[in-house]
């Protein structure tokens, strides 16, 4: 909803002029972006082909900045293991892989690839979250759930018993 109005057209996959962000340097050496959470391809998608040719360079960003938290959320799961770099082995510490689903139907399909994963750690957003969902067997080792629902003049109601209900699961999972 904000990309249109912040002048982002999220149909063009471009390396921002952020890109090289998180790595670059004062003078004195010091990195210019303090510690803290960088958000990944936050109006795009981390695991998107058209992100191919510009990932590894993420990845040798990440491994250079161990003392920031990287997250990314992603439709694309499936792709995950395509992606991910030689090192990767069971992930790294300083990385949030965040699965998107917005349906029983979508969360069937992508969290039965997402919960055998090596990610150390696993979050899930059912948002916008366009019907029930019923994820309870597969929140082991998923550290978080977000949910949430539309935001635009055409948004479609959010049914707060379906978000009462990933919570109750969530509760019982724990």
């Amino acid at each position: 909803m904000w990309d249109p109005w912040r002048g982002i057209d999220t149909n063009r996959i471009v390396r921002t002029k952020s890109f090289r962000k998180p790595v670059e340097k004062k003078k004195d050496g010091e990195y210019k972006m303090k510690l803290g959470l960088v958000y990944v391809c936050f109006s795009s998608d981390f695991l998107i082909e058209e992100a191919d040719r510009w990932r590894e360079e993420c990845w040798q960003m990440i491994k250079e900045r161990k003392d920031c938290t990287f997250l990314f959320l992603t439709k694309r799961i499936e792709r995950f293991m395509d992606c991910i770099p030689q090192d990767w082995h069971d992930g790294y510490e300083n990385v949030v892989v965040c699965c998107t689903v917005e349906n029983q139907e979508n969360a069937d399909r992508k969290l039965s690839v997402f919960k055998d994963l090596p990610v150390r750690h696993k979050c899930i957003t059912a948002q916008p979250l366009i019907g029930p969902i019923h994820m309870k067997p597969v929140l082991d080792g998923v550290e978080l759930v977000v949910v949430g629902g539309e935001s635009d003049r055409n948004a479609r109601l959010l049914d707060y018993d379906w978000a009462l209900d990933i919570r109750r699961q969530c509760i019982e999972k724990m």
